[in-house]
């Protein structure tokens, strides 16, 4: 297992950051077997939602080619189960009175009325939103601990379901080596446990006291990193009804620079990890992180263990990362998969952020039925510390709500 490259930056000095949660080294591990309802961290009400952490099996296959020839070898880091995905179910936590028996909580579908819905198809229910955190962190960097950061509450409080999802490779889900978690096999395992958490909760089987719920759309929120991942998702499994891309170059990674300082020259000819080891040497990730206004408190809290590569991780970090990162600060790397995705596209960033021009951006969804652009004023790169991060939540409750209505078709 190989860790991320580590970059120096000037709060790695920094004391520990007061009033959070100490970053603590990282265990690859997985949660229990089974439905976990978390409890809350001391102090921190649950917001009015609950949390399931659960873990998913998945197929240990390599890529998105799911042959019988690929499933007949295990590759390294599976056990004879396959590998597990860690992802956070996030529901209305509304008591019922109705609900009943040893092990319901007092809670019968989540808070949500009960309804049915045909899978990909418009209809009664509620969104489901899926979150794919970027480098360096894990899912619970969409329900940040601090009053007021969680965005997952945010989205709850408005009917949605949010399912927030750790990748191969990264936080509590399995950590193959390097080498095997390429960007198809990441996309595959995702899809799958995607899949069965949205299968799930139509039809009731996701955890006891979590009645069905019906699903009107799958749409996947993508950062940075996981905006990479979203796409080939989408391009070899179809996985959602709506992408939101989020602070993720689909042409060139771009890392913002300080007024005044010059960027690195990656030399010709490198290999994708040569061309990263350039870049994270070389940045100022505080400053394309983020925005000025943020406090002092929580850029020491998600900086101290060191960004992007962490030697400690918040707990909504992580020390791992899959081995797709590399090719990632390369021109084009996921262009293919952004060309193919047809469904409707929002693509949004802060205002500085690491995407190249809009209009080349906006041209890689060629196939997309809707394409929508959105930029958050006041945002670097890591949107939810931004004190503006509820446009963009607000963005992404419109966005979803479009998805929900009657669905476009592409006319050529």
């Amino acid at each position: 297992m190989r860790n991320a490259p580590d970059a120096e930056n000037s709060a790695d000095s920094a004391d520990s950051a007061d009033s959070l949660q100490e970053p603590v080294p990282h265990q690859p591990t997985v949660p229990a077997p089974g439905p976990q309802r978390r409890p809350e961290p001391a102090g921190r009400p649950d917001g009015g939602v609950l949390r399931l952490d659960l873990r998913i099996p998945v197929p240990a296959t390599r890529g998105h080619d799911q042959s019988s020839q690929n499933q007949s070898s295990q590759p390294d880091g599976a056990d004879q189960d396959g590998w597990q995905i860690a992802v956070t179910v996030c529901l209305p936590a509304q008591p019922s009175p109705s609900a009943a028996g040893p092990g319901t909580d007092g809670l019968e579908t989540g808070g949500l009325e009960p309804g049915g819905s045909a899978a990909g198809g418009s209809g009664p229910g509620v969104p489901v939103l899926v979150g794919l955190p970027g480098g360096g962190y894990a899912r619970r960097y969409f329900d940040l601990p601090e009053p007021g950061y969680s965005q997952a509450e945010h989205h709850v409080h408005r009917g949605a379901v949010v399912v927030m999802v750790d990748h191969l490779g990264v936080g509590e889900s399995s950590v193959p080596p390097t080498e095997v978690t390429d960007l198809p096999t990441v996309a595959a395992a995702g899809h799958h446990a995607v899949t069965a958490v949205v299968d799930g909760l139509r039809s009731g089987t996701l955890a006891p006291g979590v009645g069905p719920v019906g699903v009107s759309a799958v749409i996947g929120m993508g950062q940075s990193m996981g905006g990479h991942i979203l796409a080939a998702m989408q391009a070899h499994h179809r996985t959602f009804d709506g992408v939101a891309i989020l602070g993720s170059s689909m042409t060139a990674t771009t890392i913002p620079w300080r007024p005044g300082t010059a960027g690195p020259v990656i030399p010709e000819g490198s290999s994708p990890d040569e061309a990263m080891a350039v870049v994270l040497a070389s940045a100022d990730w505080i400053y394309a992180f983020f925005w000025d206004d943020v406090p002092e408190s929580l850029v020491r809290a998600d900086s101290t263990g060191g960004l992007p590569g962490r030697r400690t991780a918040p707990v909504w970090g992580s020390t791992t990362y899959p081995g797709l990162t590399g090719a990632e600060v390369l021109p084009a790397g996921v262009a293919e998969a952004a060309a193919s995705i047809d469904v409707p596209v929002l693509f949004a960033t802060g205002t500085r952020d690491v995407t190249g021009p809009p209009l080349t951006e906006l041209a890689a969804f060629g196939s997309a039925t809707d394409l929508a652009w959105f930029v958050a004023p006041r945002m670097a790169h890591m949107h939810n510390f931004a004190g503006t991060r509820h446009l963009l939540w607000n963005r992404l409750d419109a966005f979803a709500a479009q998805v929900t209505g009657p669905r476009t078709t592409r006319l050529w």
